[in-house]
């Protein structure tokens, strides 16, 4: 028997008879030794690609290459069609990236060519899943915070897994923090690594400190939730002492320097913070340190998000107001252009419209005003039924629904990780 390893990387029999046994077979794969970045433009998609990409899809991709990265390559042939990867080109150019990761196959001919493009989604298609350890997989990421849906499943198939992990063993006890050490293990100028994550302990109002943790790099995002002013009590030993409202401006404006100082130029900044009620009315030092942002020290003020974090408001009652429902979150820049990309947290709608170019258009430069003529008659979408609506990707909006972290009793700061992957997604992506 005569083996022939083929560029492919399959052996096969030339002559003789019988099986070709496993320790008589010699694979030599052919193998990519170099990931290239190509302009998304240059990439040519297949004509004849079986295999379709809804515009609920390519969302799906654009959020995941948001969250992860641009993880996978696209298989291009050495005339720069896509043997596979499609989807992530559609990804790609929903997001407005520019350039795209790319692998070169120039081993193939033009039938495993075509062959493979079939091969690739299909051979993925065949593989099951273990639906206990797929469950138990998802109730552990959920409880770690992260947002179900960058991970493909629909809302249903996520219903019915967390109902099936509900009735698995129980959760361990929640582990037991120590007291702190006579002799702190982290002090000041400290830096850890978490992963790809840096952590310093040291006072964010100190531009120095800031510098330290930055090491030169510049943010994209900030996200923010500072103390309240005299609203609570804090640990004595921490050395923060709280801030009268009348001082607050003055003592937060380090705060803001010093994110100033690391926020790229077509960076944005959030700010959560909400004021407290005293004497039956709210107090004022929020909207004094919004309008310092805008007045005083040179920021722009983009936006306010209205994040609603209870379903039915905190419990309680006040003799002259409503249960407290939302916290707002302050969106500031430093200049007029900046990361933009609402469409990555976008959803499928049916009701999608558009204006004519014609409309009057608002002065505050939000776009057209909502009358006159739209779908066909604005020349636009063809597929648009007779009252103009089409199905498209609809801009989500500036209220972010994401219960607290945390349950009654206890009031955890940082803003949930639904409303984390909005605001990064909403404004800045990777890449």
């Amino acid at each position: 028997m005569v083996e022939v390893v083929t560029a492919a990387g399959y052996g096969r029999r030339t002559g003789g008879s019988g099986q070709l046994m496993a320790n008589q077979t010699r694979v030599t794969p052919a193998m990519a030794s170099r990931i290239e970045i190509w302009p998304v433009d240059r990439l040519v998609p297949y004509a004849r690609n079986a295999r379709t990409h809804s515009a609920e899809q390519v969302a799906q991709i654009a959020a995941s290459i948001v969250e992860f990265g641009f993880n996978a390559p696209i298989l291009v042939d050495s005339h720069a069609g896509i043997i596979a990867g499609h989807g992530r080109m559609l990804a790609a150019r929903k997001l407005g990236l520019a350039e795209v990761p790319v692998v070169v196959l120039d081993h193939l001919s033009d039938t495993q060519r075509r062959a493979y493009i079939l091969a690739d989604n299909k051979l993925a298609e065949n593989a099951g899943w273990d639906e206990k350890v797929l469950a138990a997989e998802l109730a552990d990421l959920e409880r770690d915070g992260l947002d179900l849906r960058v991970v493909g499943f629909s809302d249903h198939e996520l219903e019915v897994l967390l109902a099936d992990s509900a009735d698995g063993p129980p959760p361990e006890d929640e582990e037991q923090i120590p007291e702190a050490p006579a002799e702190p293990v982290t002090r000041p100028g400290d830096v850890w690594l978490v992963g790809k994550h840096r952590l310093i302990c040291g006072d964010c109002r100190d531009r120095n400190v800031v510098a330290r943790l930055f090491e030169g790099a510049k943010a994209n995002l900030v996200v923010t939730s500072p103390p309240y002013a005299t609203q609570r009590e804090y640990d004595p030993a921490s050395g923060f002492t709280p801030i009268p409202p009348e001082k607050y401006t003055g003592w937060y404006r380090a705060v803001a320097e010093a994110i100033a100082s690391v926020l790229a130029p077509d960076g944005s900044y959030f700010l959560n913070i909400k004021p407290h009620a005293d004497g039956g009315e709210r107090s004022l030092y929020v909207m004094d340190l919004v309008l310092a942002h805008r007045r005083r020290w040179g920021w722009r003020f983009v936006d306010e998000f209205c994040w609603r974090k209870t379903d039915n408001g905190v419990p309680g009652g006040w003799p002259n107001r409503l249960k407290n429902a939302w916290e707002p979150v302050y969106h500031f820049c430093r200049q007029q252009k900046i990361k933009f990309h609402p469409d990555a947290v976008g959803h499928v709608s049916e009701d999608c419209f558009d204006y004519a170019q014609s409309n009057a258009k608002s002065r505050s430069g939000s776009g057209l005003l909502g009358c006159g003529v739209r779908g066909p008659a604005a020349g636009k979408h063809p597929n648009a039924d007779a009252n103009g609506h089409f199905k498209g990707i609809a801009r989500p909006s500036n209220v972010i629904e994401c219960k607290a972290e945390g349950g009654q009793g206890s009031h955890f700061r940082p803003v949930p990780s639904y409303a984390r992957r909005v605001l990064r997604a909403g404004v800045h992506r990777r890449g």
